[in-house]
């Protein structure tokens, strides 16, 4: 559903709320709150009837709800005569009966305090009742002599309507209604006739005003008002969270995605099917997507960054395999040029000079077709024994120099690039030949799951030990482009998935390069 008709819905729930409670509270509060209102208006106006009569000893100029049925009966303390007034008449009435003169002095009494109320009501009980039958009443020798004085030009009531309604053939109903100050007065005379008779009802009623129940209408409206403004906030508070909160989390949501930074996140649940859920499922859609293309950029930026990298050590390793030739060469050339012992003989070392010419000739070669070799791996069964022994006679004129004993154990083939795995033992091997100390042994063994070399008679320093494979990181301090050997190789072996440790033992340097297959299956 969406959020206009939600909003719709919303208002028409909301009214009919409203409406609810407005009739509810007419049909059941308002009943009772007005005849409460009633009662104590009337209990009002009878206190101030008492009061002003108590006052003036009259009715003249009090103001009186339904003046045909208010009366006063006044009682004076002494004497045999009896007051009763109206606002229409003013009665006297004298005791000539000697009971009800007995019975008179007991209500006084009474009053007074002298006697209780029981005693009163048995004072009653014993009066002959007969005495006040209305034939009694008014004959010679009644009881009470009473004398009516009526009290005219009061103006109370005010004539407003005379009606006349035919029910019926028969049945006719007058309808006369007068009012005073407060309240108005209805007399209806039903008249009728049957075979035998005429029949004829006279029902006097009273119709209060509309401005008496303005007062209860008035006196509620502040709870009215307070309960329409608190039905009102908790719709609207609960009605809001159903639109604010979802927006709430989706602000979460996005907020969790720009601090993640790759768009990997859990992706956002929403139970409406609204504009809101709809707005939730294209972020979801968004940053699906902007993660995808994040990973693809991850994936590309890592390959950039081989890239780089295997291009500088290009750059490193074609200084690097170049030095060991060229510094045989030059030392054979000044030994011939300086005829400095056996290499007087020039024509039987220049063979030997050319060999390390082709041999640079040949590095070069392998050098160029490093970079693209390194892109393109070309794996193949590869016999390291035999490997080890080429780079080894590489080697044997800087270890005929250094009298240096090169021991070779074990045989083992890998699955791996040749030309590349040829350069990580050529560098591993020119470090032992280069650090072990004349007149020492190179101990190489090949194992079914490392080629471990062992250099005599040397160790490395344990500060550079951790730092070992960081470019030129080395513990000859007074050698110039140091340090590239071991992490030419770090490289290489990262590229064919090899490892390689380096690490001091007793009076020896222990270089072990842990083969591809080996390492997956955790053999040392």
């Amino acid at each position: 559903m969406g959020l206009s008709k939600k909003t719709f819905l919303y208002s028409i729930l909301l009214a009919a709320t409203m409406v609810a409670f407005i009739i509810g509270y007419f049909v059941f509060m308002l009943p009772s709150l007005y005849v409460d209102y009633v009662m104590k208006s009337n209990l009002d106006s009878a206190i101030e009837i008492q009061k002003g009569y108590m006052e003036n000893g009259s009715y003249e100029n009090l103001t009186v709800k339904n003046p045909a049925g208010a009366i006063t009966l006044e009682i004076p303390k002494e004497g045999d005569t009896v007051y009763a007034a109206g606002k229409f008449f003013k009665l006297t009435a004298e005791i000539q009966d000697d009971e009800l003169e007995i019975l008179l002095n007991s209500f006084r009494d009474m009053m007074n305090g002298e006697i209780s109320f029981e005693e009163f009501q048995r004072e009653i009980g014993n009066l002959e009742m007969e005495k006040f039958d209305l034939e009694n009443l008014f004959s010679e020798d009644s009881p009470i002599r009473m004398q009516v004085e009526g009290i005219e030009n009061q103006d109370i009531y005010t004539a407003e309507n005379i009606k006349s309604h035919m029910i019926s053939e028969n049945l006719l109903v007058y309808e006369a209604s007068v009012s005073d100050e407060n309240y108005g007065y209805t007399t209806y005379m039903a008249m009728g006739w049957t075979q035998e008779a005429f029949v004829i009802t006279i029902l006097p009623t009273m119709t209060p005003k509309m401005e008496e129940i303005t007062p209860v209408v008035m006196g509620s409206l502040p709870m009215i008002v307070a309960v329409v403004f608190l039905l009102v906030l908790i719709s609207s508070r609960f009605f809001s969270g159903k639109i604010v909160n979802p927006i709430i989390r989706l602000a979460g949501y996005a907020e969790s995605a720009k601090i993640s930074g790759n768009f990997q996140i859990e992706p956002f649940h929403g139970e409406s099917r609204d504009e809101i859920g709809v707005l939730a499922e294209t972020l979801n859609e968004l940053y699906g997507k902007l993660g995808e293309n994040y990973l693809e950029l991850e994936e590309k930026n890592r390959m950039l960054k081989e890239k780089n990298e295997r291009q500088e050590v290009f750059l490193r390793a074609s200084s690097h395999q170049l030095k060991t030739p060229i510094a045989a060469a030059l030392l054979l050339v000044e030994g011939m040029i300086n005829e400095i012992g056996k290499y007087k003989d020039a024509k039987a070392y220049l063979p030997e000079v050319k060999e390390q010419l082709l041999s640079m000739s040949k590095i070069v070669e392998d050098i160029l077709s490093l970079n693209y070799r390194a892109e393109h791996l070309e794996m193949e069964a590869v016999a390291i024994d035999v490997l080890v022994k080429e780079v080894i006679k590489s080697y044997e004129f800087q270890m005929e120099e250094k009298q240096l004993e090169a021991d070779i154990e074990g045989k083992k083939i890998v699955l791996t690039d040749r030309e590349i795995m040829k350069k990580i033992v050529d560098n591993l091997i020119s470090n032992a030949v280069q650090y072990t100390p004349g007149g020492e042994k190179i101990k190489i063994e090949i194992g079914t799951s490392a080629l471990s070399i062992r250099n005599y008679g040397t160790t490395i320093d344990e500060k550079i030990l951790p730092d070992i494979f960081e470019p030129f990181v080395s513990s000859d301090e007074g050698r110039k482009g140091k340090g590239l050997g071991l992490y030419i190789v770090s490289y290489y072996g990262r590229l064919l998935g090899c490892r390689v440790q380096i690490e001091n033992e007793e009076n020896h340097v222990l270089s072990k390069l842990i083969f591809p297959a080996c390492e997956e299956r955790g053999e040392r």
